[in-house]
């Protein structure tokens, strides 16, 4: 077998000689800043405060460091030639996520083209599970108890199994037909222990999507992680990875000591001198944290289990055998969780000025421009240009700030050790938005109320109405200045939360599909596995029951027709083009379920992966939209579209 040609990641064409070498100047300007800052500026400062800002700089230089090192170049993926055909086992973990959620990923799984056995490892102890395993063909695993949470369901699922590999699914990450065909190949070389393959999410309605298609994790998995790779440090990400069984049984299964179980594995893996591979495209799609507090829950577990790990002897800063390349890249990653600490202890060195007319630094005007401003435009530009594409400055701001508080607190559990169970991040549920999201977000509170205090009182200051120490020249323009700046962010990311609302329980995936309701024809505008988007020429009563059936084309490239009995929730004017209904579905039998799964779930999602490049072309794609169904790539104003005619 040949491997496939690359694909083409049109976001990494171009330019890239441009991007190093804006880094390498905005990082050889900032070395010369720190040091006329620790030469120059300390006369006349508060000694603590000066400490506490340089502290802060430093370290920032060294993030745009480390995002430098592992953003340098994007190698552009292909998939190795399969030599070595070993035997494979699924493990899709379980603990209380719904049936639907579960039945689209075992749906997944029975379409897998690679041979192999499924296994669905259920920590619920749950009879209507262990059926559902058996109606879509796979072998069911429980235990008498949940100690070590998924780390330990894995472990006891390797006394049961004996497959050479093992890919690693959570419970809502559904997989492509082809996910084995494209990772196996790594096997040929003997000392790969682990391919990880990106996640992505087909519900880019959640919390922490930016817009449809892009997410937070989108910069992690499109630009750090193909970097890692080319250090030999990517990770195992939790899922959507293929493990080969000798090299977890020889460091003794899975880590169980801290909560991020891959994370830690993979350290041992690499201590043991195994290789990992990262594998850039697309090849699962799972659900993202629908609101605010399943984001936090998730984000809370992956720093505290991160940051855990340097109190283990996989400390990347001393276990043995890593490369020096492997512990920069380790390191790096760690060093994220530290943004929301300096980001704090900055703005309290800011506040302190406001409030007490201390300063942290001194220097004439003209050299602050000399020196800062041009560090600053730099650091900037090359930050907005290494993300190629994936994430703006905007949204590094706002994500920090929404992790504040649980960063904060990851970082001091490092101190003061605080013990903690793994909780699963929920995959369903609704966001109301308004004061019930902004208060999950007590130190972001905290913060704005602090700088409008300080703010305000300085402005009274100069006004004369309040007597707080005397602030002169550049140092009470500048501490305003950033002041309002960092209230407008603060403020900015309130208002996003709270003006979030989402009230759907799933992700209704855009579509054009011709359909028959009664005897009418009609246009579905939008479907999921259990609700759908009808567009037609007669009003329907809310409440009414009437019978839809529509042509579908299937991951093997199939048309099949389904039939649902189609319950009516809303009905409204379309724009002159007839009524708008929004309803529920109802299969009328276990195979027309299956068809809307196989649909929802596998062919949108692999017809939009597809179009957005994130497929390589030329890999086996039986998938076809057929003459009546195609996926739209985004959302495109379905009340101005006509309806389709019989033929679609």
């Amino acid at each position: 077998m040949t491997p496939s040609p690359p694909r083409q990641k049109r976001q990494y064409q171009g330019g890239d000689r441009i991007i190093r070498a804006l880094a390498l100047l905005a990082l050889a300007w900032g070395a010369v800043y720190l040091v006329w800052r620790i030469l120059c500026t300390w006369q006349g400062s508060q000694p603590a405060m000066f400490v506490v800002l340089y502290a802060g700089e430093f370290f920032g230089w060294t993030v745009l460091a480390g995002f430098t090192f592992m953003a340098w170049r994007i190698p552009v993926p292909s998939r190795p030639p399969i030599g070595w055909r070993p035997t494979v086992d699924v493990f899709v973990c379980t603990y209380d996520e719904g049936l639907d959620v579960l039945g689209a990923t075992l749906v997944g799984c029975d379409r897998i083209t690679y041979p192999h056995t499924t296994w669905l490892l259920d920590d619920g102890h749950r009879d209507d599970v262990r059926d559902l395993a058996d109606r879509f063909g796979a072998r069911y695993i429980t235990r008498s108890g949940n100690e070590h949470a998924k780390a330990g369901n894995i472990n006891n699922a390797m006394k049961h199994t004996d497959g050479q590999l093992i890919l690693i699914l959570d419970a809502d990450h559904v997989p492509q037909p082809d996910i084995l065909d494209a990772t196996v190949g790594y096997f040929d070389d003997p000392s790969v222990a682990l391919v990880q393959t990106p996640h992505d999410f087909g519900n880019h309605d959640s919390f922490q999507h930016f817009e449809t298609g892009r997410h937070d994790q989108s910069m992690f998995f499109e630009v750090i992680m193909p970097g890692k790779d080319r250090h030999d440090g990517a990770y195992w990400c939790g899922s959507a990875a293929v493990i080969l069984r000798h090299a977890l049984e020889g460091i003794g299964g899975i880590a169980t000591e801290t909560v991020a179980e891959d994370f830690h594995t993979t350290l041992r893996l690499h201590g043991e001198g195994w290789h990992t591979r990262y594998h850039d495209e697309t090849l699962v799609q799972g659900l993202a944290p629908h609101d605010l507090a399943s984001f936090l829950l998730q984000r809370d577990r992956w720093a505290r289990g991160n940051l855990a790990v340097l109190r283990t002897g996989e400390n990347p800063l001393v276990a043995p055998r890593l490369t020096l390349k492997q512990r920069a890249s380790y390191l790096a990653s760690l060093e994220a969780y530290l943004i929301p600490v300096q980001r704090l202890a900055m703005l309290a060195v800011l506040v302190v000025m406001l409030a007490s007319g201390l300063v942290p630094l001194h220097a004439p005007l003209w050299e602050f421009g000399v020196f800062w401003a041009p560090w600053m435009a730099l650091n900037l530009a090359a930050s907005a240009k290494l993300c190629r594409g994936q994430a703006s400055l905007w949204d590094g701001s706002y994500t920090t700030l929404l992790t504040y508080e649980i960063f904060t607190r990851a970082v001091c559990s490092l101190v003061l050790p605080i013990t903690t169970s793994f909780k699963v991040t929920p995959k369903e549920g609704v966001d109301g938005g308004g004061w019930g999201a902004a208060r999950q977000l007590r130190l972001v509170l905290a913060v704005a109320g602090v700088l409008v205090t300080a703010i305000i009182a300085r402005c009274l200051t100069l006004a004369g109405l309040v007597d707080l120490p005397p602030l002169h020249g550049l140092a009470v323009i500048a501490g305003l200045v950033f002041g309002a700046w960092e209230l407008v962010m603060v403020v900015a990311a309130l208002w996003r939360v709270t003006r979030r609302h989402q009230f759907r329980h799933h992700y209704r995936v855009p579509v054009e599909v011709a359909g028959i309701m009664g005897r009418d024809l009609v246009r579905v505008v939008d479907l999921t596995p259990g609700g759908a988007g009808v567009i037609g020429h007669h009003e329907v009563g809310v409440g009414s029951a009437v019978d839809l059936s529509i042509d579908l084309p299937q991951v093997d490239g199939d048309i099949r027709e389904v039939r649902v009995r189609f319950t009516v929730c809303s009905c409204r004017p379309a724009d002159g083009l007839g009524w708008r209904m929004g309803g529920t579905l109802t299969p009328m039998g276990q195979a027309d379920g299956e068809v809307l799964i196989d649909y929802c779930h596998l062919v949108a999602s692999r017809n939009r992966l597809t179009e957005a490049g994130r497929l390589i072309p030329g890999a086996p794609d039986t998938v076809s939209t057929g003459p009546t169904g195609s996926v739209a790539g985004a959302d495109r104003g379905d009340d101005t579209v006509p309806l389709l005619s019989a033929h679609g």
